[in-house]
């Protein structure tokens, strides 16, 4: 997915995986997501990332980043049907 794209999700429940290889001069990246309504966050317990990895209603969670042989891997899971209702839009970021 290109940065700052879209995509249509055809499934209620999905893991979203940011991949790259480490090297000298290759940036860390954090996943992180934002749940949002009218375009704002209502407060710090809508943002989901390696600090909170969870959000309260158990809809988004952070489940870490690993390393595998200069691979690294940072994943959220997002249960779509469990996302609160007053909840318009969730953006996955990195």
């Amino acid at each position: 997915m290109p940065k700052g794209s879209n995509t249509p999700v055809p499934t209620t429940a999905l893991r979203v995986e940011l991949g790259w290889r480490s090297g000298p001069g290759v940036p860390d990246a954090d996943a992180s997501a934002l749940l949002l309504v009218g375009r704002k966050v209502r407060s710090d317990s809508d943002f989901v990332f390696y600090n909170q990895p969870a959000h309260a209603s158990g809809a988004v969670r952070h489940e870490g980043k690993r390393d595998g042989g200069g691979r690294i891997t940072d994943t959220l899971l997002v249960d779509l049907a469990r996302v609160e209702a007053s909840i318009e839009t969730v953006v996955l970021a990195a």
